[in-house]
């Protein structure tokens, strides 16, 4: 196995060393891996979307993780980003390894010629200064919550054109088929909506590490579920009352913060903490935990309906039915399982279905990993 000299640097991937003058210089791995990588590809540009599928294949960083690597390996070099002697950014592609002279040899694997410095490992987060941490954590949850938001959006859409379909089409029922896609965008606004808050909430408590993770993705998913949740609630009211006259009790923000707990929960029990990014998995391991998730947020769903906290199928029958004229109710669906109208049996099926349903769209979403820009 080779291994590569440049300048006073030896890159030994067998024994995953740098050396400098026959030291060790302390670098994590997923830096060493990014300048093995590069140097590897020396004579290419390297593209973003191939670096993070090398450094980072299972774990969801944002395009400022790879800027701080990069950061780091070019203060472990001793290089400058202005006048790179090593490393150089190729505009809106990625990097290369541009010093003129590597040379490789056969990697012997033999002990360094010099004594070597034990490496240091890179700071944990709870040794972070606080304001650096707090940073951090904003930045992820300004990233996170585009994919969460995106899922919610479509698990919305799902749900609000399949109950349309199902109520236009339930014999008994005087509801229109333009019923369906109706229900779908105000499924979309709501999904995308929940989807954001949660999402958000989650990426900044992983980021953030200021308590254990359980805790603290169970909390941040409450967090950011309840704030959106009451933002809609507030919205809702106010419009009804304000458009049409209607004053009928709307849930939201207790909602919010009930199914976002049981979304950070299940999050955190399904997925690992790395040390450099936010969790992702991969191919088909996502899918038992998303169905996780989904489950999860179903039987939060199921819960506030037995209590009496209808979800958004709920709060459309009662609309329905304090609206002079309108056919939307949800009574002929629920003549289908044997209740005369919307009732306990009904608003528990919908509950658990609309929640398991967003849970779905939000875990996908969630755990899905970006592209790198082009």
């Amino acid at each position: 196995m080779v291994r590569y000299r440049f300048s006073e640097f030896t890159l030994s991937p067998q024994r995953r060393l740098l050396l400098r003058d026959g030291r060790e210089v302390p670098l994590i791995p997923r830096y060493f891996d990014l300048l093995l990588l590069l140097i590897e590809r020396r004579r290419e540009a390297v593209h973003r979307r191939e670096i993070f599928d090398r450094a980072w294949p299972d774990v969801i960083v944002s395009e400022s993780a790879l800027s701080q690597a990069v950061r780091t390996i070019r203060r472990t070099l001793g290089d400058d980003s202005r006048e790179p002697r090593f490393i150089r950014t190729v505009s809106r592609h990625g990097y290369q390894f541009v010093h003129a002279e590597v040379i490789e040899e056969e990697d012997d694997a033999s002990p360094p010629a010099a004594p070597a410095v034990a490496a240091v490992p890179p700071p944990a987060l709870a040794d972070e200064p606080l304001p650096l941490r707090w940073r951090r954590a904003a930045r992820f949850a300004a990233t996170g919550w585009s994919g969460a938001s995106t899922g919610g959006a479509v698990a919305g859409i799902a749900a609000g054109t399949v109950g349309g379909l199902a109520l236009a089409l339930t014999p008994g029922s005087t509801a229109p088929i333009a019923i369906a896609p109706v229900l779908a965008v105000i499924g979309a606004g709501c999904g995308a909506l929940g989807g954001a808050g949660v999402g958000a909430g989650l990426a900044f408590a992983e980021a953030a590490a200021l308590a254990p993770r359980v805790f603290a993705l169970a909390c941040g998913g409450a967090l950011g579920g309840g704030l959106v949740g009451a933002a809609v609630q507030w919205l809702a009211r106010w419009g009804l009352d304000a458009l049409v006259g209607l004053d009928v009790r709307v849930g939201g923000g207790l909602e919010g913060v009930a199914i976002g707990a049981a979304a950070g929960l299940a999050f955190a029990l399904v997925t690992r903490r790395t040390e450099d990014g936010l969790t992702a998995l991969r191919g088909r391991t996502r899918w038992p935990a998303a169905l996780a998730i989904a489950a999860a947020c179903g039987l939060a769903g199921l819960a506030l309906t037995l209590a009496g906290r209808p979800l958004a199928g709920g709060t459309i029958n009662a609309i329905a039915n304090r609206a002079e004229g309108s056919r939307a109710t949800l009574a002929p669906l629920s003549r289908l399982i044997g209740e005369p109208d919307f009732g306990p049996v009904s608003g528990a099926i919908f509950g658990f279905g609309e929640a398991a349903t967003f849970g779905l769209g939000l875990a996908f979403g969630r755990l899905r990993r970006p592209r790198a820009r082009a």
